[in-house]
């Protein structure tokens, strides 16, 4: 299929990050298995190895490749003559449907072509931009959910998805981009779930990104709680299980550069005020060291409404979102 093998090979140049980290053995059988259901083989025959290796080769294919979305699973059988073990791809798609909805995806593609010439930062805030506004999560847990078909056949998606999705775009515009499995404190509902998110490259820093969870958090504006983060701002609230490269960077998440980040409460006084005073009616900010501070939720709640009361002279509805795990605070003013 030559749009997989055009932007989709094994070079680990731009997409193939999980492969870089497997034996050479497993690197064969990577190839091996790979080039099979490109060409929708029923059998891949490859040398043997335990039960264990191969999932993980299986799954590693899978995340460096989100063109590949015809199978998720396979079985295995051995075959002692030729000292070989037989993996099937099962596949979701015959191989005809399978290419109609390749050119749908790289049709849908082109509508980023016009941030080709922009910064790598800048393709990564607007296809984040991009997801937050126009993908809802997938609560039914569709038939096309968990890979790239979500977004571009239905425009939602599960975490998976829309990580898969994520990579995609971002390696379409050049950007290095890996596909990134664990689990999260859902910032929502606040329970702890199987969770995957992103890792972008930049120059020569990596940075967590999860989109997911951003798109879920916004609503009347868009949030960037998981907008670069480094390894210790992620693991406030989400595990890292795959072999992913270190985001060791510092105040390098969106609300450090853009300057919205406070250090105590009478820096955050100043920031509501200052953004009442120029007529801010939705207002986002990150508290720097907040946990260490109790009941900080009533605190920004009962500093929101009396600079209310006093700049703007009358009694208003304030209404307050949190995301704890990050310490990221959002007050609406009506």
């Amino acid at each position: 299929m030559k749009i997989l093998k055009s932007i989709f090979g094994t070079s680990g140049k731009i997409n193939s990050y999980y492969y870089t980290r497997l034996s050479g053995w497993q690197k064969t059988a990577y190839i091996s298995i790979m080039q099979g259901i490109i060409s929708y083989s029923k059998k891949i025959k490859i040398a043997p190895m335990s039960s264990n290796e191969i999932a993980l080769v299986y799954n590693y294919i899978l995340m460096d490749n989100p063109m590949i979305f015809q199978t998720s699973s396979y079985s295995l059988t051995s075959s002692p003559e030729m000292n070989k073990y037989i993996v099937a791809p099962i596949y979701k798609y015959s191989k005809g449907e399978a290419r109609e909805y390749e050119n749908a995806v790289m049709e849908y593609l082109k509508k980023f072509d016009a941030v080709k010439s922009k910064s790598d930062t800048e393709k990564e805030l607007f296809i984040h931009d991009y997801c937050v506004k126009k993908i809802k999560y997938d609560y039914s847990f569709g038939e096309h959910a968990y890979s790239v078909l979500g977004v571009v056949l239905n425009n939602t998606a599960v975490c998976e998805g829309i990580a898969k999705f994520v990579k995609l775009a971002l390696n379409y515009l050049g950007v290095k981009c890996l596909v990134v499995s664990g689990e999260g404190r859902n910032p929502v509902r606040g329970e702890a779930e199987k969770h995957a998110w992103n890792i972008v490259k930049l120059g020569d820093n990596s940075y967590h990104l999860d989109v997911t969870f951003d798109l879920c958090l916004s609503d009347r504006i868009n949030r960037y709680d998981y907008f670069n983060l480094s390894d210790d701002d992620i693991k406030r609230d989400h595990v890292i299980i795959s072999d992913s490269p270190k985001c060791a960077s510092l105040g390098s998440d969106y609300y450090s550069i853009s300057k919205q980040v406070v250090n105590s409460p009478k820096e955050m006084k100043n920031y509501i005020a200052d953004n009442l005073r120029h007529g801010n009616k939705s207002i986002l900010f990150k508290i720097a060291n907040a946990d260490e501070v109790d009941n900080i939720e009533d605190r920004v709640l009962n500093a929101a409404i009396g600079l209310y009361e006093e700049i703007i002279n009358e009694n208003g509805n304030v209404e307050l979102h949190y995301n704890i795990g990050q310490m990221i605070f959002e007050v609406n003013f009506s």
